[in-house]
């Protein structure tokens, strides 16, 4: 049981770790995101923070997270 509880706090720790350094990244690739954008960007799941650190290599400004972001949530209304 204890094992189980460390994997999973080791997990919990390394998804933590992916979702920060996605953060630094979009603020170095787009300037500083509002509490909105963040927040945004914290309720992806594991698999969408990976495309979003994909994607984001190609983003050239906020306007195009914002765009992404704006897709994925159609996305997750209509899936």
């Amino acid at each position: 049981m204890i094992s189980k509880w460390r994997e999973e706090g080791v997990a919990e720790g390394i998804e933590k770790g992916h979702l920060e350094l996605l953060l630094r990244q979009l603020v170095r690739r787009c300037g500083p995101l509002s509490e909105p954008l963040t927040r945004q960007v914290q309720a992806l799941t594991a698999m969408q923070m990976l495309d979003l650190a994909e994607a984001l290599l190609d983003f050239t400004g906020r306007d195009e997270l914002e765009q992404w972001l704006a897709q994925r949530g159609a996305e997750t209304k209509e899936g």
